[in-house]
C-alpha cells in the first residue's frame, strides 16, 4: 500500500521487489493505476474488497488508513515517518535525526551566517525529530517558514513563499523538507531576481526526480536510500510472516549523503582568486587538471597558488580538487546512467580502476555500491 507517484516511493517497492527476487518471489498486489494519481488522488492506496494476504508494506499517511491495516489482521510494515505515530506498528525508515544533521552540516559548510527551513504543514501529523536535528544543528535563530492555515494552504502556499524568501536576510542558507517546496522556492527567487545559490541557497530532504526535473537549476539533496528502506522493510516483514516477532518495533536506515547540484553551489563568499580556481576546476576536471595545471591557468607560481588557496579555504589546491572530483562523481552516479567509464573521463582520471581506488579511499565503498545500494 504505497503509492508509486512519485519517486522515493517507487524506489521503496523497487528495493522490497529486489528482497523478494532473492527469496523466491512475492506475488504482489501492486496498485498500478495509482501511478497517475487519479485513482487515489490523496496519495494513499486501498486494500480491495475481500483481500486475502500474508502481509502488508504500507506509508502510514493517514490515520484511516492505519485503521485499514490493522484490521487487516496480518503482519504490517510501515515505510513512512508519519506512520511512526502508530503503535503497536513496526517501522523501517530513513532516519530522520541522521537526515537532519547530515543536511544541516552540509549547508553550514557553505559558510552562511544565516539559515531558513521549509518544513511541512503541522496538520499533517509528521513527527518532528528532522526538525529538532536541523535547528539544534543551525542554532536557534533559524529562520522557519509558517504555512498558510489548512483552508488556505493551496491557494496561499506561493504567495506566501514569495513574501517570506523576499523578507529574509540575504545570503541565506535554506533547507526544505520537500523537492516540490525547493522548486518553488527557486522559481520564486529567479522571478524576483535573487541570485541562486549565491544570494539565496536551497538543498532538500527528499528528493524526487520528476518533479526536481521541473525546476529551472538541479536541486541539491540528501539521499534517504529508499530502496534499502525497501529491502530492509521487505526483509522484516517477511521475518515476521513466517512467525519470527520483529525484534525491534522502529528500525532506521541511515541516509548515504548530500548530493551537490546547482541550487547550493555556491562560491560568492570567495575572493576573486578563489573563485576563479574553483571555476577553473569545475571547467577542466575532465582534462585532468591538477595544482601545477591550475597555477599555469591562473599565471602564478605553484607556492603562491597554494598560500592564496590555503588562506580563503584553509586546505592545498590538491585536497580543493579532489573534492571537486568526488563532488561530481557522486552527482553523476547518482543522477545519470552513465558507465563507470566515462564518469572515470568525466572526473578526470585515466582509468576506471584509478578512479574507484580514489572513490573506494575517500567514500569507503565502490562507484557500483554507491549507485546501486543494497535494496537496488
Amino acid at each position: 500500500m504505497i503509492q508509486a507517484s512519485n519517486n522515493f516511493n517507487r524506489r521503496i517497492i523497487l528495493g522490497a521487489s529486489a528482497y523478494s527476487r532473492m527469496h523466491g518471489g512475492w506475488d504482489f498486489l501492486y496498485p498500478a493505476s495509482s501511478i497517475n494519481g487519479l485513482q487515489y488522488p490523496k496519495g494513499e492506496v486501498s486494500l480491495p474488497e475481500g483481500w486475502q494476504g500474508d502481509g502488508i508494506l504500507f506509508r502510514g499517511t493517514s490515520d484511516s488508513l492505519w485503521s485499514k491495516v490493522r484490521d487487516a489482521g496480518c503482519p504490517a510494515v510501515n515505510v513512512s515517518w508519519r506512520g511512526m505515530r502508530y503503535s503497536p506498528l513496526v517501522s523501517v525508515v530513513a532516519d530522520p535525526t541522521r537526515c537532519g544533521e547530515m543536511v544541516a552540516s552540509y549547508i553550514a559548510s557553505k559558510d552562511f551566517q544565516v539559515f531558513g527551513y521549509v518544513g511541512v504543514p503541522p496538520w499533517q501529523g509528521y513527527p518532528q525529530q528532522l526538525f529538532h536535528a536541523i535547528k539544534k544543528s543551525l542554532g536557534c535563530d533559524l529562520r522557519v517558514f509558517e504555512f498558510p492555515d489548512q483552508k488556505d494552504y493551496r491557494s496561499r502556499l506561493r504567495q506566501a513563499l514569495g513574501e517570506w524568501v523576499k523578507g529574509l536576510p540575504k545570503p541565506i542558507g535554506i533547507v526544505t523538507w520537500s523537492t516540490d517546496q525547493a522548486r518553488i522556492l527557486i522559481s520564486i527567487c529567479l522571478t524576483q531576481g535573487i541570485a541562486i545559490p549565491n544570494e539565496v541557497s536551497i538543498v532538500t530532504c527528499e528528493y524526487d526526480e520528476l518533479s526536481a526535473a521541473l525546476a529551472p537549476i538541479s536541486i541539491s539533496s540528501v539521499f534517504q536510500n529508499p530502496n534499502e528502506v525497501g529491502f530492509k522493510a521487505a526483509k522484516t516483514l517477511h521475518e515476521m510472516m513466517i512467525g519470527r516477532p520483529s525484534t525491534a518495533s522502529l528500525e532506521l536506515v541511515p541516509p548515504v549523503d548530500v548530493i551537490e547540484r546547482e541550487s547550493s553551489k555556491v562560491v560568492a563568499f570567495y575572493d576573486d582568486f578563489t573563485q576563479a580556481c574553483l571555476r577553473l576546476i569545475d571547467q577542466n576536471l575532465a582534462d585532468g587538471i591538477n595544482a601545477t595545471k591550475l597555477a599555469a591557468a591562473m599565471d602564478v607560481s605553484r607556492r603562491t597558488l597554494e598560500i592564496k588557496i590555503a588562506r580563503t579555504l584553509d586546505k592545498p589546491p590538491s585536497v580543493v580538487i579532489d573534492e571537486i572530483k568526488l563532488r561530481k562523481a557522486k552527482q553523476l552516479l547518482s543522477d545519470t546512467d552513465l558507465f563507470l567509464d566515462d564518469i572515470a573521463k568525466r572526473t578526470g582520471f585515466s582509468s576506471t580502476s584509478a578512479f574507484t581506488r580514489f572513490f573506494k579511499r575517500n567514500l569507503g565503498c565502490a562507484p557500483s555500491m554507491y549507485r546501486t545500494p543494497l535494496g537496488a
